[in-house]
């Protein structure tokens, strides 16, 4: 009877579970590729432990990560058991896996951690619960499956707690005890209690029948129902943490415009790697909390471009599309689509919500599971704009000011080096001679009158210590950061390969910029156009000339004040403590603000904000709160990036609080703190 019933229960769960699982893995074999996903085994073991196993991203929020890790790892440890507990159903009750007997020293140490991790388990569910119903914040957000998932978690722990009760009142009344007071340290006392109740050996061995059952029919229940329901995770999460992107997180992709490849708007568009993606969201909402498009109030909400493409891809006729274009592909004909573009139809992928991204990456930093989402923004970015024509209207006149004079000002061109020639730097078309290095300006550097004096501080530090180096002058252009991100591709692959052929006529070999975007864009990107050079960011540099002894600082007063990180130098490329320590030796005492580092909030220029206009609550001003809203509030606000210089002064300018605190870049304070070699060309040719 056991035999055939489990029989019946593994064919019954078995079918349900292949079934889908066939299904969504059809899906994933029909969409189109996603390379670089298995390269570099070693360091991807390193993930799965650090992010996967370890649950590191998990536990930067304690009370949520503690409970998930108590119900993460009571599920592995649980997993021996719960194989025994389908072979017992053809083996009898008393098999057990070798070595974890309950006479093995194995199997007692094992059964022992076992009890304690379903302990674990209640109580993690129990932490679950509460949150959910009780507390209820903001995130996670509601979800009446999640509920039943842990009631069924939760279900699961109590009849194990019941069966091994049972199990070890029985042994006890027949004088069996042996080690179990120790290796079964809770069950053990269950099994007393059983007994103290009166409760006789027919009747234990009736709950114990029924347990069993309940217990086999709730694990195999269980597994069959995961991949029909949000919580696939639980099966797809860890692959997921393997398969994290290891190219640099500030490389979109290369889309090849000659084969029309202009950006998604239907489900057939995304890669494998996308659904799988999509498979592996926990809802946890850490994508959302972080958003600085969500928390200013706009219509942009992480968790929600997950959903709803996966219940597009799974329960609507999304993974249809997906197999029918994988079809007509390999038939060399076009597939038939919807009339709708996603971005019609989903409200979490609405013309409204996709450019109201600023690209930060919170969402991704903040994912457990690696979900990747700028990338998939600006795909369905790149459709709008390339084939919609449908985009903020004022990014119209930034997109022609590239178009015609490379910048988004619209100043001539012909002017972009007119700045350097009172300081007497020469162009790389004057053949200055053997240089150490070539310094992009930028447009903002060249252009914005604010971030001229950065420009003029950073020539300060350069010839300070007694470096050799030109600029491209005219024959810098934009580096298109600002259009790719926005969705623009062919006109930023216009600027790129403009940009590298001019910096590969010159040889050049070694590049120092003041803003992460054309460092982000320059280092990572060009790459794809045959531009390999060696890019460092200011902040980088003055670290690195510190340390040589090429510079020193002589700090003057005192002062408190707060560094900005920003996104793009910060999140994308993984430079946080160079700044830091720069500022420090300039003499600055720093607070750091409760958004930092790795979690800092953006300044809302990024992903083409800049120029877009913004309605409602502005991120800047947010940022600015968040510097305001230090114990010791800061004279001074750093940071290393001409938008944050922009946007941070924008926001003290509409407070009113200029007279109260500066906004800097860190190479002006540095500049200000030099101790100046004799002579030092470091002035307008003019004023010497």
């Amino acid at each position: 009877m056991r035999i055939v019933g489990t029989l019946v229960l593994i064919a019954i769960a078995g079918y349900f579970f292949l079934k889908q699982m066939a299904r969504l893995g059809g899906f994933l074999k029909a969409a189109h590729g996603a390379p670089q996903r298995f390269e570099n085994p070693a360091s991807r073991i390193g993930d799965l432990i650090v992010y996967g196993f370890l649950q590191r991203r998990l536990l930067n929020r304690a009370y949520g990560g503690s409970l998930h890790v108590m119900i993460f790892w009571g599920f592995c440890v649980l997993a021996l058991a719960n194989l025994t507990l389908i072979l017992r159903g053809f083996a009898g009750t008393e098999f057990s896996l070798p070595f974890l007997g309950e006479s093995e020293p194995i199997g007692q140490v094992y059964n022992g951690v076992k009890e304690g991790f379903m302990a674990l388990v209640l109580f993690g569910v129990s932490m679950a619960l509460y949150r959910r119903l009780i507390w209820k914040p903001r995130f996670p957000e509601h979800s009446a499956e999640a509920i039943i998932i842990l009631g069924i978690i939760g279900g699961l722990m109590v009849v194990e707690f019941v069966l091994g009760g049972c199990n070890n009142a029985l042994k006890i009344s027949a004088n069996q005890v042996g080690n179990m007071a120790n290796s079964h340290f809770l069950t053990y006392r269950i099994g007393h209690l059983f007994l103290l109740s009166g409760l006789g050996v027919d009747q234990l061995k009736l709950i114990q029948e029924v347990a069993w059952w309940i217990n086999l029919a709730l694990v195999l229940g269980f597994g069959a129902y995961l991949p029909y329901s949000k919580h696939f995770h639980i099966i797809t999460s860890l692959p997921n943490v393997y398969m994290r992107r290891k190219t640099p997180y500030g490389q979109l992709t290369k889309p090849d415009l000659e084969k029309e490849d202009f950006g998604i708007a239907q489900m057939d568009g995304f890669n494998w790697k996308n659904l799988f993606d999509w498979y592996s969201c926990t809802e946890c909402g850490r994508c959302t909390s972080v958003c600085p498009a969500f928390n200013s109030g706009k219509p942009l909400h992480p968790k929600k471009i997950t959903e709803q493409l996966r219940d597009e891809l799974v329960e609507n006729k999304g993974g249809e599309l997906v197999l029918k274009a994988a079809e007509a592909r390999a038939k060399g004909e076009a597939a038939e689509v919807p009339e709708q573009i996603l971005q019609d139809r989903l409200s979490a992928v609405s013309e409204e919500a996709l450019f109201s991204c600023t690209t930060c990456r919170a969402c991704e930093e903040a994912c457990p599971v690696f979900i990747e989402y700028v990338q998939e923004i600006v795909d369905m970015r790149r459709y709008m704009v390339q084939v919609e024509g449908r985009f903020p209207k004022e990014v119209e006149r930034a997109f022609k000011n590239m178009e015609t004079n490379y910048n988004p000002w619209g100043i001539g061109f012909a002017t972009r080096g007119d700045w350097a020639k009172e300081f007497g730097i020469q162009e790389l078309s004057e053949d200055p001679g053997e240089l150490d290095l070539v310094y992009w300006v930028g447009c903002a550097g060249s252009f914005d009158e604010r971030n001229k004096k950065v420009t003029a501080a950073l020539v300060k530090v350069l010839k300070a210590a007694g470096l050799r180096f030109a600029i491209l002058g005219k024959e810098e252009a934009c580096t298109g950061d600002p259009a790719r991100r926005i969705g623009n591709e062919y006109l930023y692959q216009v600027l790129a390969e403009q940009n590298v052929t001019a910096l590969n006529q010159y040889n050049v070999k070694k590049i120092v910029t003041a803003c992460p975007h054309c460092f982000n864009t320059i280092k990572n990107e060009y790459t794809q156009f045959g531009g390999n050079y060696e890019v460092i960011h200011h902040t980088e540099l003055i670290h690195q000339l510190m340390n040589e002894g090429k510079i020193k600082l002589k700090p003057g007063t005192l002062i408190e004040a707060t560094y900005h990180d920003s996104c793009y130098l910060g999140r994308y490329n993984d430079i946080y403590e160079q700044p830091r320590q720069a500022l420090q030796a300039a003499g600055l005492r720093l607070h750091e603000m409760e958004m930092s580092r790795t979690t800092g909030r953006c300044c809302g220029a990024g992903g083409g904000r800049m120029w877009m206009e913004e309605h409602g609550t502005k991120v800047n001003d947010m940022r600015l709160q968040d510097a305001l809203n230090l114990p010791v509030q800061p004279k001074l606000i750093a940071s290393a990036c001409p938008f944050c210089l922009t946007m941070l002064s924008d926001a003290v300018g509409s407070k009113d609080m200029t007279d109260q605190v500066q906004t800097r870049d860190l190479v002006e304070i540095v500049a200000d703190a030099l101790v100046l070699p004799e002579p030092l060309d470091a002035t307008p040719v003019n004023q010497h």
